[in-house]
């Protein structure tokens, strides 16, 4: 049940976005015929009248809402960087948005981190880039982020050299009291 409800969470953030890019879009075109409006060209037949009009903060360019203080940062940029595009949806997200992100976290990377980073992404198909904006792989985790189970085993600890002598040491003495004892 409870996968379910994450599936329907994941599909309901998509649908939000995708509400939020429409509406930017949409807020675009509003623009651009108060722009057309303004310059005196009058608008053809059946277009919107002067009392259909939205207020003119209606028609400022929409930027899609994304909270970066809620994205953990672990300490691995390039993990990040995946999760920030991944809050993005469907709307996707610019290298420059990413990159304001990292300088309003004040996270210190160099100069061409955020698109090289972005586009070794992108190479690996962890991400996808369309029309210049990257968006997240569905169904599949950019890096263990804490949210999937990843899908390597982890590494195994090495023991150290003290530790593998007092193993042996100990095996020693084992066998050496099973031969005193069956004699």
């Amino acid at each position: 049940m409870s996968q379910l409800t994450t599936l329907l969470g994941t599909r309901i953030e998509d649908l939000i976005t995708s509400i939020e890019a429409q509406t930017a879009e949409l807020a675009a075109y509003e623009r651009v015929l108060h722009l057309e409006l303004a310059k005196g060209s009058t608008p053809a037949e059946g277009s919107l009248s002067e009392t259909h009009h939205r207020p003119a903060s209606v028609l400022a360019p929409v930027t899609p809402k994304f909270d970066s203080t809620n994205v953990e940062f672990t300490g691995n940029k390039t993990a990040l960087a995946a999760e920030i595009v991944n809050r993005y949806g469907s709307v996707g997200a610019s290298s420059r948005e990413v990159d304001q992100v990292f300088t309003a976290r004040k996270i210190k990377r160099s100069r061409k981190f955020v698109t090289k980073t972005l586009s070794y992404l992108a190479a690996q198909k962890r991400l996808e880039l369309r029309n210049g904006r990257y968006y997240g792989v569905r169904g599949q985790t950019v890096m263990n982020s804490g949210g999937a189970a990843p899908s390597v085993a982890p590494a195994k600890k090495k023991m150290s050299a003290a530790a593998i002598k007092k193993i042996r040491e100990g095996v020693r003495k084992y066998w050496a009291s099973k031969k005193a004892a069956a004699k």
